[in-house]
C-alpha cells in the first residue's frame, strides 16, 4: 500500500485492516508510516502492520521496498497491491524544475510498474491476487497546469488495462480507478472551497473514494469513474481541443496569477 500515511491511502489501510488484512504501509516519511502502524496496531492487535518510509521517486526504491518486505516478513504473501502514492504540481510545465518532472514520472510510472513486476509473479503462481493502480480522470484530459500529472496518469490507465488483459484467466485481478478531485492534502483546497466542491459533486471525501475503489477491486471490475459529474466530464473530454483549452488556460492564468 503506497501513499498509505494520509488522505485516501490512509483510508485504504484502515479499510483493509477492517477486512482482516495485515498491511504494509509505504509512504515518504518513516515517522508518519510508524504513526499509522501504531494506530492500526492499537485498533487491530491481532493484525501485523509493517511500516516503510521511503522516497518512491528514487530509482531503486521499489527494489528496496520489496527487499524490506522479504527481509522483515519472510514468507509473507502479498495478496493485494495498491499503487496509490501521488504527486501533484499545479503549474505550467515550463516552470517545473527537472527534479519535479522526474519525481512525478518516477512515482506514478516507474514505481507503479516496478512494484507490479516484483509481486505479480508470486500472485500468478498462487493464481490469486489483486492489483489496483490509482489513475485519474485527468488521464483523459489535456489539462493546462497538470501536463505531467495528466500524462503520467494516462500511462497508469493504459498500463493497467494492458496488464489486466495479460492476467485474464490467471486468478489475478488487475484494475484502476479514475477519480476526479478527492479531498486530500494532494489537492490542497481551503476548507471552504472543499465544502463547495463536495456540494456540487466535483470532489468526494477520501473515505468515500477508498470504499468505492476497494469494492470495485474485490468485485473484479476493470475500472470505474465514480460520480455523475465525472462521467459527464469523461464524455466531454474528447471534444476539448487546444483551440478550446487555450483561451481557458489564458483566462485562468490571468485571474489566479498562475505561472
Amino acid at each position: 500500500m503506497t501513499g498509505g500515511s494520509s488522505g485516501m491511502g490512509l483510508e485504504y489501510v484502515r479499510m483493509l485492516a477492517q477486512r482482516g488484512y495485515n498491511v504494509i504501509i509505504v509512504a515518504l516519511f518513516q515517522n508518519e508510516t510508524d504513526a499509522v502502524a501504531a494506530e492500526m496496531a492499537k485498533a487491530h492487535p491481532d493484525l501485523d502492520f509493517l511500516s516503510i518510509g521511503i522516497d518512491l521517486s528514487a530509482p531503486d526504491a521499489p527494489k528496496k521496498v520489496y527487499d524490506t518486505v522479504a527481509g522483515q516478513r519472510p514468507g509473507a504473501e502479498v495478496e493485494v497491491l495498491i499503487n496509490n502514492a501521488g504527486i501533484l504540481h499545479a503549474r505550467h510545465f515550463r516552470n517545473m524544475t527537472p527534479a519535479q518532472v522526474s519525481s512525478i514520472i518516477m512515482v506514478h510510472n516507474h514505481a507503479t510498474a516496478l512494484l507490479c513486476s516484483y509481486w505479480l509473479p508470486a500472485m500468478l503462481e498462487r493464481r490469486r491476487g489483486y492489483i489496483m493502480n490509482i489513475s485519474s480522470l485527468a488521464a483523459w484530459f489535456p489539462f493546462p497546469f497538470l501536463t505531467t500529472y495528466a500524462s503520467t496518469k494516462s500511462f497508469t490507465r493504459i498500463f493497467t488495462r494492458a496488464l489486466r488483459t495479460e492476467c485474464q484467466k490467471t486468478g489475478v485481478k488487475v484494475c484502476s480507478i479514475y477519480f476526479g478531485a478527492v479531498d486530500t492534502p494532494l489537492v490542497g483546497l481551503s476548507p471552504r472551497l472543499s465544502r463547495i466542491a463536495r456540494h456540487v459533486g466535483v470532489m468526494i471525501r477520501p473515505e468515500t473514494a477508498a470504499r468505492k475503489a476497494l469494492n470495485m477491486m474485490f468485485r473484479g471490475r476493470s475500472g470505474k469513474i465514480p460520480g455523475l459529474v465525472n462521467k459527464i466530464a469523461w464524455a466531454v473530454a474528447p471534444l476539448l481541443r487546444p483551440c478550446i483549452m487555450g483561451p481557458v488556460e489564458r483566462k485562468v492564468t490571468g485571474k489566479w496569477n498562475l505561472k
